[in-house]
């Protein structure tokens, strides 16, 4: 289990991430019109998945070809005032 750092205030984020194996770019937006974060994920210049809401209890890998693990944001639903304060990111390798 790995906690991935947030920072809250920003509408748009760009970070690396080491995930077991996998060095992934991870990019989060707020879609203003819906009131969530939308999470894209890179590896490398490929994407491993676009456009995931970020929404508390759901796996961001779910449903994927690829043994990166699980990605879970637990805690409150994220608004830009409160991502990485009332909520983390949670990665959790496929052993765990």
């Amino acid at each position: 289990m790995k906690a991935i750092p947030l920072n809250s205030g920003y509408a748009f984020q760009r970070f690396r991430v080491q995930l077991g194996g996998h060095s992934l770019i991870l990019r989060l937006r707020w879609l203003t019109r819906y009131g969530y974060f939308c999470l894209d994920i890179y590896e490398g210049d490929k994407p491993v998945t676009l456009g995931r809401a970020l929404h508390p209890g759901v796996d961001l890998l779910a449903g994927l070809n690829t043994d990166i693990g699980r990605l879970i944001l637990d805690g409150e639903s994220p608004t830009i005032a409160t991502l990485g304060v009332n909520n983390r990111l949670i990665w959790y390798s496929n052993d765990e």
